[in-house]
């Protein structure tokens, strides 16, 4: 068999691992290709010169914000495939076991790579190829034109930077893997399913002193962003109290998901009649070492979506109190589309971080629930647990951002209420139940391929 037909088989076989890797690519290409079509859509044919300028302008701006999508889609794309390849370290240990040396193993790795990367970009250009043609006619709406004549539009010139940008990512993938592959020893490979992550536990009075002061250290983040407010910006003094804000802020973060897995579960367990019954024991226990383990990753996601409701929530606010002449709504539509385009990429970053990171749990913890199956427990109690430890680990990071961005949007709603008679706040509830609707998604997603994991 050779290199190219094994790495096709291992892709196959190994598909449920891959899922969410090759759904976040296809999105994140189409989005790509979406936002850097923008000059070849069909509604340009229906504009004047100067509104034709203008919006070949914004497109020149999206191309250079598109080189900082990229840099965030690439590190997503290195994370990923880190997680999976530390799943497949048995995998590999057994080739080595069979005498393939490390040079064969890394020429797989690579057709791989290639064959991962080669059908997502051709789904994903495909799919924003498709795609790319209704936000032509969003931009006709939003600029009040009235198309005669739709024309199917492809743009090559969006097509060449996807493959170039993510071409690039793909690469350092590959250089990852073989110098990772180069480093192992086989006795790690076989036994990398046996070893597991060791954390000290941080006593429960520590734990809950560490709690107060980051609900303090928020506390007293939020109010001054609210006193200060949008005059912060601009005076030096308030400019101060609004630097410590956001320090603050984040180390309040930081320390919420750090005391959390020591204080509110450990509190629970206190509970009697809750701690012992079903599974609760082993959820509890499960969710306490994943967060304890996983307190900067849940910080670094609580933050992203911050940003993502925040860009989309008040990019689109402001866009709709600009719309009322053809400057200023071609100005909405620049805000619009940068506030969309980076609020999505964020949000997919956050669930693709979160479903990898659950999917690679339940991997390495596959022989406890086949232990606890023989024990008696059934297959419902099995996924109930495993229901409440992912749902519990996408939900905490979703309520902290939501009231970050409550603030955010708070604080914001001056300077857009100043621009025109909006409602800030429900154009938020629009677009954040939007964003739940596509985290729900990646969290059901994740849920099934975990369960179906275990079973």
């Amino acid at each position: 068999m050779n290199t190219f037909t094994l790495a096709s088989r291992n892709v196959r076989k190994s598909f449920r691992d891959y899922g969410i890797y090759f759904l976040t690519i296809v999105i994140g290409v189409a989005l790509f290709y979406i936002f850097n079509s923008i000059a070849s859509q069909s509604v340009m044919m229906e504009l004047n010169q100067d509104t034709r300028l203008t919006l070949l302008g914004i497109s020149r701006e999206m191309d250079m914000l598109s080189g900082f999508v990229a840099a965030i889609l690439g590190f997503l794309i290195v994370y990923a495939n880190a997680f999976l390849i530390r799943r497949r370290k048995k995998e590999l240990g057994i080739y080595m076991i069979l005498g393939m040396k490390k040079g064969k193993i890394s020429a797989i790795l690579l057709a791989e790579t290639f064959v991962v990367g080669l059908v997502s970009l051709a789904v994903g250009v495909l799919l924003g190829i498709f795609l790319s043609q209704g936000m032509a006619l969003i931009t006709a709406k939003l600029l009040g034109v009235s198309v005669s004549r739709f024309a199917f539009v492809f743009s090559m010139d969006a097509v060449r930077k996807s493959i170039n940008y993510f071409g690039i990512a793909f690469l350092i993938v590959v250089l990852f893997n073989v110098i990772n592959i180069n480093r192992q020893k086989l006795l790690h490979l076989i036994y990398a399913e046996k070893r597991t992550p060791q954390f000290h536990k941080i006593p429960i009075a520590v734990s809950f002193i560490l709690f107060i002061i980051s609900a303090i250290m928020l506390g007293v983040a939020y109010h001054f962003m609210l006193t200060t407010g949008l005059v912060g910006f601009f005076d030096e003094t308030k400019r101060i109290a609004q630097l410590i804000s956001i320090v603050l802020g984040l180390v309040g973060t930081l320390l919420f998901f750090f005391s959390l897995s020591g204080f509110l579960l450990r509190l629970i367990s206190k509970i009697k009649g809750v701690y012992f019954k079903g599974l609760n024991m082993f959820t509890l226990k499960q969710l306490g070492s994943k967060m304890h383990m996983a307190f900067l990753s849940q910080t670094f996601v609580c933050l992203m979506l911050f940003l993502a409701i925040s860009a989309i929530s008040v990019g689109y606010s402001m866009s709709y109190a600009l719309r009322d002449n053809l400057k200023e709504t071609t100005a909405a539509i620049a805000i619009s589309y940068m506030s969309f385009y980076i609020g999505i990429v964020f949000l997919l970053t956050c669930a693709s971080l979160l479903a990898i990171t659950q999917l690679s749990e339940a991997s390495d913890n596959k022989a406890r629930y086949d232990l606890l199956g023989k024990l008696g427990a059934s297959g419902k109690i099995l996924s109930q647990s495993l229901f409440i430890q992912i749902f519990v680990y996408f939900l905490l990071p979703l309520i902290l951002a939501i009231a970050h961005s409550f603030v955010a949007i708070k604080v914001m709603s001056i300077l857009v209420e100043m621009m025109g008679n909006i409602n800030i706040f429900a154009i938020s509830l629009i677009a954040g139940g939007m964003l739940v609707l596509i985290y729900g998604g990646y969290f059901l997603v994740t849920y099934l391929s975990a369960r179906k994991m275990i079973r």
